[in-house]
């Protein structure tokens, strides 16, 4: 005789499966800025030490910086449109897919702050450097 499944414990592997794939997915993210981040000061560092690429390294930087957050800014608007345009939806899934929902909703809110504060911060170091 098959054995029988019950609705419910699929849907909490389900639940469980979507939960694990969104914290690999976040926590890919946050790998990939750290490591970004660690590419951007030791290529500071060895253009510092070049006079003759300083000043065009700063331009650039200044430049990427001011790219970044304008492109950091419409990733935040698409995000806030996408979660507007699925709220509706998420409100009429089972209790456990709402959670997952939620979780995914917040970690990826929690991925795009710390972009948004990195770019923050590097645009007030750029500042300060310019100043210098």
């Amino acid at each position: 005789m098959p054995a029988t499944t019950d609705p419910s414990d699929q849907l909490n592997k389900l639940t469980e499966l979507a939960k694990g794939a969104v914290d690999t997915a976040v926590g890919l993210g946050v790998l990939g800025l750290q490591k970004l981040q660690v590419g951007r000061v030791e290529l500071g560092k060895r253009l510092g030490k070049n006079e003759s690429l300083a000043s065009g390294y700063s331009g650039i930087r200044s430049e990427t910086l001011r790219r970044a957050s304008k492109i950091d800014s419409i990733v935040g608007g698409a995000l806030r449109t996408v979660e507007s345009s699925l709220h509706p939806m998420t409100a009429r899934l089972p209790q456990p897919a709402r959670h997952v929902a939620s979780v995914a909703q917040a970690r990826i809110d929690g991925l795009h702050t710390k972009v948004s504060h990195y770019l923050a911060s590097a645009n007030d170091t750029a500042a300060t450097h310019e100043d210098d």
